[in-house]
């Protein structure tokens, strides 16, 4: 029994899945964290969510960075192959989104549970970018 109680706890791993033209390892960003900085692969980004003047950065080890830049200055540095703006305060990385998981209540599912919303208006165009990620990823 106590087997079946660790099996049960125990995460499961975050798995990517990143295009075959995306060359992975390459970005790092650097992060004020307690007084000093450290650097994070773009690639264990899983998504951001901007508040106003700050950007909220959630890793795939569900770490959660607080850094001082908008959701728009990290649109123009992060590769807009893998990662798009999915509504005003959200941006995703498309290598850690559930496919097929896309509902009627316009939220996306990322690979490790967690939801996020997607603006009514860009609806169309996701969808579209979605589709055209899903294309590359099987090629």
């Amino acid at each position: 029994m106590d087997a079946n109680l660790l099996s049960l706890n125990q995460t499961t791993p975050v798995v990517p899945s990143f295009p075959a033209s995306y060359q992975r390892g390459i970005q790092r960003i650097a992060l004020p964290y307690l007084n000093r900085t450290i650097m994070v692969s773009v690639d264990d980004i899983m998504y951001l969510e901007g508040e106003g003047n700050y950007t909220f950065i959630f890793t795939r080890d569900r770490k959660r960075f607080l850094v001082s830049k908008t959701l728009k200055e990290f649109e123009k540095m992060l590769n807009e192959i893998v990662f798009i703006r999915i509504h005003k305060s959200y941006m995703v990385n498309l290598a850690y989104v559930q496919f097929g998981v896309l509902n009627k209540d316009r939220v996306i599912r990322l690979t490790d549970g967690r939801e996020v919303t997607i603006s009514r208006r860009r609806m169309k165009e996701i969808t579209s970018l979605l589709n055209t990620y899903i294309q590359s990823t099987m090629n």
